[in-house]
Protein backbone atom coordinates (compact mmCIF):
# COMPACT_ATOMS: atom_id res chain seq x y z
CA UNK A 1 0.00 0.00 0.00
CA UNK A 2 1.00 3.84 -0.86
CA UNK A 3 1.15 6.47 1.33
CA UNK A 4 -0.89 4.04 3.97
CA UNK A 5 -1.77 6.04 7.14
CA UNK A 6 -5.46 5.11 8.32
CA UNK A 7 -5.53 2.54 11.81
CA UNK A 8 -3.32 -0.07 11.55
CA UNK A 9 -5.17 -1.51 14.64
CA UNK A 10 -8.99 -1.90 11.96
CA UNK A 11 -6.31 -3.49 9.58
CA UNK A 12 -5.46 -5.94 11.06
CA UNK A 13 -8.93 -6.25 12.38
CA UNK A 14 -10.51 -6.72 9.23
CA UNK A 15 -7.52 -9.45 8.79
CA UNK A 16 -8.82 -11.61 11.27
CA UNK A 17 -12.35 -11.08 10.02
CA UNK A 18 -11.65 -12.28 6.31
CA UNK A 19 -9.47 -15.57 7.60
CA UNK A 20 -6.30 -13.52 6.47
CA UNK A 21 -2.95 -13.95 8.58
CA UNK A 22 -1.28 -11.14 7.43
CA UNK A 23 1.85 -9.61 8.76
CA UNK A 24 3.60 -5.99 8.22
CA UNK A 25 7.00 -6.72 6.67
CA UNK A 26 10.02 -4.75 7.22
CA UNK A 27 9.95 -1.56 5.28
CA UNK A 28 12.00 0.85 7.47
CA UNK A 29 13.71 3.46 5.36
CA UNK A 30 10.81 3.86 2.82
CA UNK A 31 8.12 5.44 4.97
CA UNK A 32 5.84 6.03 1.47
CA UNK A 33 5.29 2.34 1.30
CA UNK A 34 3.74 -0.67 3.68
CA UNK A 35 3.90 -4.09 2.59
CA UNK A 36 1.72 -6.84 4.01
CA UNK A 37 2.48 -10.68 2.98
CA UNK A 38 1.25 -14.29 4.65
CA UNK A 39 4.39 -15.74 3.64
CA UNK A 40 6.82 -17.20 6.47
CA UNK A 41 9.95 -16.69 4.43
CA UNK A 42 10.39 -13.54 3.48
CA UNK A 43 13.34 -11.45 3.94
CA UNK A 44 13.91 -7.41 3.62
CA UNK A 45 15.98 -6.14 0.58
CA UNK A 46 16.74 -2.53 0.13
CA UNK A 47 14.93 0.29 1.66
CA UNK A 48 14.50 3.67 0.26
CA UNK A 49 12.54 6.59 -0.20
CA UNK A 50 11.08 5.40 -3.11
CA UNK A 51 10.87 1.58 -3.34
CA UNK A 52 11.14 -1.55 -1.13
CA UNK A 53 12.42 -4.75 -2.06
CA UNK A 54 11.18 -7.70 -0.66
CA UNK A 55 12.65 -11.68 -1.01
CA UNK A 56 10.23 -13.88 -1.55
CA UNK A 57 10.79 -17.78 -0.71
CA UNK A 58 14.64 -16.78 -1.37
CA UNK A 59 13.74 -16.91 -5.45
CA UNK A 60 11.77 -14.02 -5.56
CA UNK A 61 12.37 -10.14 -5.62
CA UNK A 62 9.50 -8.40 -5.04
CA UNK A 63 10.06 -4.34 -5.60
CA UNK A 64 6.98 -2.27 -4.63
CA UNK A 65 7.42 1.34 -5.62
CA UNK A 66 5.58 4.82 -5.41
CA UNK A 67 7.57 6.96 -7.48
CA UNK A 68 7.45 10.99 -7.84
CA UNK A 69 4.71 12.51 -9.73
CA UNK A 70 4.64 15.63 -12.27
CA UNK A 71 1.88 17.22 -9.61
CA UNK A 72 4.13 20.29 -9.28
CA UNK A 73 6.42 20.09 -13.03
CA UNK A 74 7.81 17.61 -14.59
CA UNK A 75 10.29 15.73 -12.85
CA UNK A 76 10.69 12.63 -15.55
CA UNK A 77 14.40 13.36 -14.96
CA UNK A 78 14.07 12.52 -11.23
CA UNK A 79 11.94 9.51 -11.79
CA UNK A 80 14.47 7.88 -14.69
CA UNK A 81 17.23 8.39 -11.51
CA UNK A 82 15.39 6.83 -9.42
CA UNK A 83 14.26 4.09 -11.46
CA UNK A 84 18.04 2.90 -12.41
CA UNK A 85 18.83 2.95 -8.87
CA UNK A 86 15.89 0.49 -8.21
CA UNK A 87 17.26 -1.72 -11.77
CA UNK A 88 20.83 -1.63 -9.81
CA UNK A 89 18.95 -3.01 -6.53
CA UNK A 90 16.94 -5.33 -8.20
CA UNK A 91 19.83 -7.09 -10.41
CA UNK A 92 21.77 -6.94 -7.25
CA UNK A 93 19.45 -8.70 -5.04
CA UNK A 94 19.18 -10.95 -7.90
CA UNK A 95 22.99 -11.91 -8.29
CA UNK A 96 22.51 -12.50 -4.26
CA UNK A 97 19.56 -14.94 -4.27
CA UNK A 98 20.79 -16.38 -7.87
CA UNK A 99 17.68 -16.03 -9.37
CA UNK A 100 15.72 -13.56 -11.72
CA UNK A 101 11.99 -13.95 -10.87
CA UNK A 102 11.30 -10.43 -10.24
CA UNK A 103 8.03 -8.51 -10.37
CA UNK A 104 7.86 -4.84 -9.65
CA UNK A 105 4.25 -3.34 -8.77
CA UNK A 106 2.60 -0.04 -7.57
CA UNK A 107 2.64 3.40 -8.28
CA UNK A 108 4.63 4.63 -11.26
CA UNK A 109 3.36 8.00 -11.14
CA UNK A 110 3.76 7.60 -15.29
CA UNK A 111 1.81 5.91 -18.20
CA UNK A 112 3.05 2.26 -19.26
CA UNK A 113 3.96 4.44 -22.90
CA UNK A 114 5.92 7.25 -20.84
CA UNK A 115 9.73 6.86 -21.96
CA UNK A 116 11.15 5.91 -18.33
CA UNK A 117 8.41 2.88 -17.97
CA UNK A 118 9.24 2.00 -21.69
CA UNK A 119 12.78 3.29 -22.36
CA UNK A 120 15.72 0.33 -21.85
CA UNK A 121 16.86 1.98 -19.76
CA UNK A 122 14.04 2.93 -17.39
CA UNK A 123 12.17 -0.67 -16.46
CA UNK A 124 11.83 -1.78 -20.56
CA UNK A 125 8.21 -2.82 -19.79
CA UNK A 126 7.33 -3.71 -22.75
CA UNK A 127 3.57 -4.12 -23.93
CA UNK A 128 4.33 -7.92 -25.52
CA UNK A 129 7.13 -10.94 -24.66
CA UNK A 130 7.29 -14.61 -24.80
CA UNK A 131 9.41 -16.77 -22.60
CA UNK A 132 11.26 -17.66 -25.82
CA UNK A 133 12.12 -14.29 -27.01
CA UNK A 134 15.41 -13.24 -26.94
CA UNK A 135 15.74 -11.96 -23.18
CA UNK A 136 17.72 -8.53 -23.83
CA UNK A 137 17.77 -5.94 -26.75
CA UNK A 138 20.99 -4.30 -28.47
CA UNK A 139 20.68 -0.58 -28.75
CA UNK A 140 24.22 1.23 -29.76
CA UNK A 141 25.86 -1.76 -28.78
CA UNK A 142 24.55 -1.94 -25.04
CA UNK A 143 22.42 -5.23 -24.07
CA UNK A 144 18.98 -4.09 -22.18
CA UNK A 145 17.10 -6.67 -20.16
CA UNK A 146 13.35 -7.05 -21.54
CA UNK A 147 10.85 -6.79 -18.70
CA UNK A 148 6.62 -7.64 -19.96
CA UNK A 149 4.43 -5.05 -18.58
CA UNK A 150 0.30 -6.60 -18.78
CA UNK A 151 -1.12 -3.48 -18.03
CA UNK A 152 -1.06 -2.11 -21.48
CA UNK A 153 -3.60 -4.75 -22.08
CA UNK A 154 -6.32 -2.65 -19.69
CA UNK A 155 -5.85 0.53 -21.06
CA UNK A 156 -8.72 2.22 -23.20
CA UNK A 157 -12.29 2.01 -22.88
CA UNK A 158 -12.78 -2.00 -24.02
CA UNK A 159 -13.53 -2.71 -20.71
CA UNK A 160 -14.37 -0.08 -17.58
CA UNK A 161 -12.24 1.73 -16.17
CA UNK A 162 -9.53 2.98 -18.25
CA UNK A 163 -6.93 3.92 -16.21
CA UNK A 164 -6.42 3.87 -12.16
CA UNK A 165 -6.34 7.88 -12.00
CA UNK A 166 -8.67 9.91 -13.24
CA UNK A 167 -7.71 14.09 -13.83
CA UNK A 168 -9.20 16.26 -16.04
CA UNK A 169 -6.78 18.88 -16.84
CA UNK A 170 -7.10 22.18 -18.83
CA UNK A 171 -4.44 21.53 -21.17
CA UNK A 172 -4.36 20.50 -24.49
CA UNK A 173 -2.72 17.14 -23.59
CA UNK A 174 -4.43 15.72 -21.23
CA UNK A 175 -5.71 11.80 -21.51
CA UNK A 176 -7.91 12.11 -18.78
CA UNK A 177 -7.59 8.50 -17.28
CA UNK A 178 -4.25 7.77 -16.24
CA UNK A 179 -2.62 4.14 -16.06
CA UNK A 180 -0.38 5.17 -13.12
CA UNK A 181 -0.53 1.39 -11.03
CA UNK A 182 1.27 -1.08 -12.54
CA UNK A 183 3.10 -4.35 -12.15
CA UNK A 184 6.09 -5.23 -14.31
CA UNK A 185 7.39 -8.69 -14.56
CA UNK A 186 10.45 -10.10 -15.66
CA UNK A 187 10.81 -12.96 -18.55
CA UNK A 188 11.30 -15.54 -16.01
CA UNK A 189 8.05 -14.93 -14.52
CA UNK A 190 5.74 -15.64 -17.51
CA UNK A 191 5.36 -18.93 -17.14
CA UNK A 192 3.40 -18.02 -13.79
CA UNK A 193 1.56 -14.98 -14.17
CA UNK A 194 -2.04 -15.41 -14.76
CA UNK A 195 -2.75 -12.88 -17.10
CA UNK A 196 -6.54 -13.59 -16.53
CA UNK A 197 -6.50 -12.62 -12.69
CA UNK A 198 -5.15 -9.10 -13.50
CA UNK A 199 -8.02 -6.61 -12.74
CA UNK A 200 -8.43 -2.55 -11.86
CA UNK A 201 -10.28 -2.80 -8.64
CA UNK A 202 -13.10 -0.78 -8.72
CA UNK A 203 -15.42 -2.36 -5.70
CA UNK A 204 -15.60 -4.55 -2.57
CA UNK A 205 -17.37 -6.05 0.14
CA UNK A 206 -16.77 -2.90 2.08
CA UNK A 207 -17.14 -0.13 -0.12
CA UNK A 208 -17.66 0.99 -3.49
CA UNK A 209 -14.36 2.31 -4.72
CA UNK A 210 -15.85 4.86 -7.34
CA UNK A 211 -18.29 7.64 -7.18
CA UNK A 212 -21.43 8.32 -8.89
CA UNK A 213 -18.75 9.85 -12.43
CA UNK A 214 -17.66 6.17 -12.44
CA UNK A 215 -14.20 7.65 -11.58
CA UNK A 216 -12.25 6.57 -8.24
CA UNK A 217 -13.97 8.02 -5.28
CA UNK A 218 -11.44 10.09 -3.64
CA UNK A 219 -13.11 9.45 -0.24
CA UNK A 220 -11.50 6.53 -0.39
CA UNK A 221 -8.76 7.16 -2.61
CA UNK A 222 -7.81 8.57 -5.38
CA UNK A 223 -6.26 5.71 -7.12
CA UNK A 224 -8.04 2.31 -8.17
CA UNK A 225 -6.32 -1.03 -6.74
CA UNK A 226 -4.55 -3.13 -8.84
CA UNK A 227 -4.70 -7.10 -8.33
CA UNK A 228 -2.81 -9.70 -9.77
CA UNK A 229 -1.62 -13.25 -9.07
CA UNK A 230 1.08 -15.25 -9.58
CA UNK A 231 1.26 -19.04 -9.14
CA UNK A 232 4.40 -21.18 -8.09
Amino acid sequence: MAEYNADESELYALFRENQQNLIKCFTEGCDRICVWSNYINIEPGSQEDYYSIQILLDKYVLCCVHLISDIHGDRSEERLEDIQEIMYDIQKTEEDINSQKTIIIGDFNEMPYGRICLNANGFHGLPELKITDKPTRSVHKKEYRKFYNPMWSLMGDFSYPAGTYFLNQSKLNSPMWYMHDQVIISQEVLPIFIKEKLKIITTCSYADLKNINQHPNKKISDHFPIMCEIRD
